[in-house]
């Protein structure tokens, strides 16, 4: 984990994030003075294809959260069993992995996947448990067989990197979302009164009365910052973070940034198509996903 193959890939990917940190950020320049054009000329309302690819996207986040809390499960487990501390590691990771992972399944579910792709599909409770049960806990297993022979500090402390950069990410993207609202295109699109194109910057500041005069999905209003983005562009960490569980993968680390990275820009295009998201969204969403990652490579090297 610390050989010099490994420590000199993550010097060239922790460049390799700054570089996309630039270039989202000079579109984000842009997007911010051409959104209203942009948005028309690629939105494609209900496009089956953009949504699978959209839906594909938050799932692979989702996976990853459950295979490394999987691997963190098993390295708690394998503690020794006269450390005191150790009934008190399996509960947390426990709790925090079915929190985290419950809050995933719903996402998976939400009206801009799988809801979006089957109607009768809803973000409730029960449907979230299903998918945390089928899709999500066998991920897990997963992640918790790859390891259960091994017991590694260094290896706790990288999945901890990881499952934190993952964390953060959500976080950032979800905390401006929740100040900024600004209507998606695709409500903009369906002509209701008192709805039209807003700047990022200049926030809806009527959304609850809009909300209750068209009956709008409260959703529809969270088109500043684009979380899919986020979340996908986050690949170029996840992708090569499974060579943390599987040593042989490490030699393919810049394949799997490089696949992460297609994902990443798959998603990022769907969600413009959709019109989910302006070229501005998608372009915050990739520059914090991307500074994110930078830091992750960063801290690896101190932790190695």
């Amino acid at each position: 984990m610390n050989d010099e193959k490994t420590l000199t890939f993550n010097k060239t990917a922790g460049i390799i994030s700054i570089v996309m940190a630039c270039i989202f950020a000079v579109t984000f320049v842009i997007g911010t003075f051409t959104d209203h054009k942009i948005a028309p000329v690629l939105f494609s309302d209900s496009n089956m294809g953009a949504l699978i690819v959209s839906t594909v996207g938050i799932y692979i986040f989702c996976a990853f959260y459950a295979f490394f809390f999987g691997a963190l499960f098993s390295q708690a487990v394998n503690l020794p069993k006269e450390n005191k501390k150790r009934t008190l590691y399996i509960v947390l990771v426990i709790v925090t992995g079915l929190v985290a992972l419950l809050i995933c399944g719903g996402s998976v579910l939400d009206i801009n996947n799988l809801g979006g792709i089957f109607p009768v599909v809803q973000r409730n409770v029960p449907q979230m448990i299903i998918m945390l049960i089928a899709g999500l806990l066998p991920i897990s297993a997963i992640g918790y067989f790859s390891c259960k022979k091994r017991s590694d500090a260094l290896l706790v402390k990288h999945l901890l990197l990881v499952l934190s950069a993952m964390t953060v990410s959500f976080f950032l993207y979800e905390l401006v979302k929740m100040g900024l609202p600004r209507p998606r295109y695709r409500l903009i699109a369906k002509g209701h009164e008192g709805i039209d194109f807003h700047k990022w910057y200049d926030p809806v500041k009527n959304k609850a009365e809009l909300i209750a005069k068209h009956g709008i999905n409260k959703d529809d209003f969270k088109s500043f910052p684009s979380g899919h983005t986020s979340n996908s562009i986050m690949n170029i960490t996840l992708f090569p973070a499974l060579g943390l569980v599987y040593p042989r993968l490490r030699q393919r680390s810049m394949l799997l940034l490089v696949m992460g990275l297609c994902v990443g820009i798959a998603v990022l295009l769907s969600r413009m198509v959709l019109g989910a998201h302006f070229l501005s969204d998608v372009s915050c969403g990739g520059f914090t996903a991307s500074v994110v990652s930078a830091v992750y490579y960063r801290l690896y090297k101190k932790i190695s």
